[in-house]
């Protein structure tokens, strides 16, 4: 319901805040990587469309 929504865009702020302090500690490859893996995850995911 709108409580796990509400968490779950939270809990996706602090992740893609993880994301970038570790594609600090990282190399360029890994990095590119991640934001690939983010990218296709978003691309199927019906929150992130209507947020873009």
């Amino acid at each position: 319901g709108a409580i796990f929504e509400g968490n779950a865009a939270k809990d996706d702020e602090v992740f893609k805040q993880a994301v970038s302090d570790l594609n600090l500690n990282d190399d360029i490859l890994q990095s590119e990587k991640i934001t690939y893996s983010i990218k296709l995850i978003e691309a199927n995911n019906p929150f992130h469309a209507v947020q873009e």
